[in-house]
């Protein structure tokens, strides 16, 4: 049976930043985990910035679901 996990990559190099380890047993929930992990990026992101503290931008980060057996 397919399982699928979420990665954080940059968007340009593809490179992984983060591999998170919460498997799915379907597309659609990791879709919506993808999904909220990217809100909750953009929004840890801005308060960061907002406090004076650098961090990686949102806009150059991705998260993508991938297939693992």
């Amino acid at each position: 049976m397919t399982k699928f996990r979420v990665q954080m990559v940059n968007k340009y190099t593809l490179e992984v930043l983060d591999d998170d380890d919460t498997e799915f047993d379907n597309l659609e929930d990791a879709e919506a985990y993808c999904l909220e992990c990217s809100s909750n990026f953009a929004t840890g992101a801005e308060v960061l910035d907002d406090a004076g503290r650098s961090f990686e931008d949102p806009d150059e980060v991705d998260f993508v679901v991938i297939n693992i057996d």
